[in-house]
């Protein structure tokens, strides 16, 4: 059996245009939780059905109203199948699609609202065994009830004052009558305020109860924080970046708000035990910090200090369950900056999977691999972009994926690429190093036990981007060439065998030269040149003559905004091809070697979102190459298997830190797997995808 997830579970999953609200169900009746999204600019709802070990189906999406932002789910017509209520914001309506029992459908029923409807929460407020509703209208200040006749129909809507700029609403019995009450968020600059409206059992409620509150909220959650029986609020504080506690009195009342620190801009919560000690806990998306944080509750209303772990980008809505089946609580986020939803699996301890992570330099731009002490175990090296630090960090691989603390070493301003060889043949690994505001390369060579000399520079050109390493000349000594970003040009420099270089000679090739590859793609066994121009819509292959100059560029059309480049057999037809990364495109092209230098048009698969690396290596050991692409925007990679005859699968997501910056591969366990590192320029670290495939 092929294996088909080398770094595990995917985490994120496809949906429409912009996911906002998410909500968890079975609807298929298999006994494992299904989700359905809203997707607030396409107008449709995603369906997810969920696997039994906590991955999920492509979607399936249907027809909403305009801008759906809200979704909730229940048995609306009483036939024992889950049916979805869904809010449209433009339309000023909502949606309900009844459910046909095996995780489809039926096409939306409309129902009029008030003005910029923008949640909704189901129950039964009149005691009468049929699901009714209540809406938030964001444009006209009330909240629509409208009561079920237990047959997917409702009754004419009654409205309710509220706040200011209403925004969410959620159902429970707060003074512990058996009938449910109503809290309101309200989300006004000029009324900081929730309101709470308590119910009077036959589907009719009391006039709202405002309390002040700290911050405007886009979102209030409940659960009993402090033991006492009593049902208590949680308030996502959005300009003050925290989340506010009101304790409850048990009489409809509440009092003492408390504020703790989350991440930048939080946007949802939701409330569960994650660690197993039966006191409630927190999980709140930040929308503007890409991260969830998670406070463990102490059981007397108090919580500890966040966790925070990276997610994607512009979470709005997060939802707990058991997706994969192992009695631990799990956490969905929509992610609606990058059109996915992500999956944490809990451990049941309070913590949630995720990679690894090692501190590197300040903004560490590019990570490559190599055994620096010589003792059989890969090791890792990043250059740290920041032109304050002009540093590269060396971490010593302890053989069974984890590294010992960096080691730093002063090179130039603003260290950008590396690349890992024995330049003067020593069999100790040595290092080359792009200064990207220097206009030069520094040469650092090994001692063989993990530490380096001092640097030596060369001359290149304009804000040297990319390094690569290889026998340009046939004399078995290693050369560099560098793509210099700001001079459209790459710079060869012939290796004389001592860990010296020559003067540079210079090519020609497009605008902003970000990424090469060196390879015979002509079969006449001397290394040729592929490049990636960022700045034009071409790949530049230059042929090599073997004595270290090239002929002049060939171009080859891909898609807009190159940003890598790899190369590799992706057809099994003993010819090389190349892949490239478009970076504005969002894209991968693929071009079929000839075998006589020349390339067929590119084949274009869409990525995730402003692809920035490309790597190419059979990482499921079924015999055809892969692809691993860095989707800078969404904080991810993607994994694109490759089906032998060049054409490629659809890519797995995984998470990632910020600000990703380069990838490599290698065996950080030494199993003969390909692991990978990602190096998050914005966080300062390095991510380590072990992986998972025998």
């Amino acid at each position: 059996v092929v294996c088909q997830i080398p770094y595990g579970l995917p985490n994120r999953y496809a949906t429409g245009d912009a996911p906002f609200s998410i909500q968890s169900g079975d609807f298929n009746n298999d006994k494992k939780l299904d989700i359905a999204v809203t997707n607030a600019k396409s107008n449709d709802i995603s369906v997810l059905l969920g696997n039994e070990d906590g991955s999920f189906r492509s979607q399936t999406t249907y027809s909403a109203g305009s801008y759906p932002q809200s979704v909730t789910v229940g048995d609306f017509n009483n036939d024992n199948k889950q049916d979805l209520a869904v809010a449209n914001t433009e339309s000023d309506n909502m949606s309900l699609l009844l459910g046909n029992g095996d995780g489809t459908f039926q096409n939306q029923l409309i129902y009029s609202t008030g003005a910029s409807p923008t949640s909704l929460a189901a129950g039964d407020f009149n005691h009468d065994n049929k699901l009714d509703l209540t809406i938030v209208n964001n444009g006209e200040d009330t909240i629509t009830v409208m009561l079920g006749h237990g047959d997917g129909t409702f009754q004419n809507q009654i409205k309710y004052a509220v706040g200011h700029s209403p925004y969410f609403v959620t159902v429970a019995d707060f003074n512990n009558d058996t009938n449910l009450d109503l809290v309101v968020a309200n989300n006004n600059e000029n009324d900081k305020s929730i309101s709470v409206l308590l119910g009077n059992g036959d589907g009719t409620f009391q006039n709202q109860t405002k309390y002040a509150v700290a911050d405007n909220s886009y979102s209030v959650t409940v659960g009993d924080f402090n033991n006492d029986t009593k049902e208590d609020l949680a308030l996502v504080n959005f300009i003050l970046n925290s989340v506010s506690i009101l304790f409850g009195n048990g009489d409809g009342t509440f009092h003492n708000e408390t504020e703790y620190l989350v991440g930048f801009h939080p946007f949802s919560a939701t409330v569960g035990d994650f660690n197993n000690d039966s006191k409630l806990d927190l999980a709140v998306v930040n929308a503007f910090g890409n991260s969830a944080s998670i406070l463990l509750g102490n059981g007397d209303g108090t919580f500890q200090n966040q966790t925070e772990y990276i997610i994607g980008p512009f979470p709005c809505s997060v939802i707990l369950g058991d997706f994969n089946g192992n009695n631990k609580l799990d956490l969905i986020v929509s992610n609606s900056g990058s059109n996915t939803i992500e999956v944490m699996l809990g451990n049941g301890d309070g913590t949630f999977q995720n990679r690894k992570k090692f501190i590197a330099g300040s903004q560490p731009s590019f990570v490559a691999t190599g055994d620096f002490n010589r003792d059989a175990k890969l090791d890792l090296v990043t250059s740290n972009n920041d032109d304050q630090d002009r540093t590269i960090s060396v971490l010593l691989g302890n053989g069974d994926g984890t590294f010992q603390n960096q080691t730093k070493y002063t090179v130039a301003d603003t260290p950008h690429s590396l690349a890992i060889g024995d330049f003067n043949n020593d069999n100790k690994l040595d290092l080359v190093v792009g200064n990207l505001d220097d206009n030069s390369a520094s040469v650092i060579l090994g001692n063989g036990n993990g530490t380096f000399h001092s640097p030596t520079k060369y001359r290149v050109g304009l804000s040297p981007f990319f390094v690569i390493i290889d026998d340009f000349n046939n004399d078995i000594n290693l050369d560099l060439a560098i793509g210099n970003l700001d001079s459209d040009s790459i710079s060869v420099l012939l290796g004389n065998g001592d860990g010296t270089f020559q003067n540079q000679t210079v090519n020609e090739v497009g605008h902003g030269p970000c990424s090469l590859i060196a390879d015979d793609f002509n079969n006449d066994n001397k290394l040729d040149i592929a490049v990636a121009n960022y700045f034009d819509n071409y790949v530049s292959v230059l042929l090599g003559n073997g004595d270290g100059t090239f002929q002049n560029q060939a171009k080859y059309e891909v898609d807009d905004g190159l940003s890598s480049v790899t190369a590799g057999d992706f057809n099994n037809d003993t010819l090389v091809d190349i892949a490239v990364a478009n970076y504005k495109g969002s894209s991968v092209s693929v071009l079929l070697g000839n075998g006589d230098g020349t390339f067929k048009n590119a084949i274009v698969y869409s990525s995730g979102i402003s692809p920035s690396w490309v790597l190419s290596a059979d990482l499921n050991h079924d015999g055809k190459l892969d692809m691993v692409l860095i989707n800078s925007y969404e904080n991810s990679i993607g994994v694109m298997l490759g089906n032998g005859d060049g054409t490629l699968q659809t890519q797995i997501l995984y998470t990632v830190g910020t600000g990703r910056a380069s990838m490599t591969l290698g065996s950080f366990k030494d199993n003969n797997k390909f692991d990978l590192a990602v190096s998050n320029a914005i966080d300062n670290t390095i991510t380590i995808f072990l992986n998972d495939c025998s």
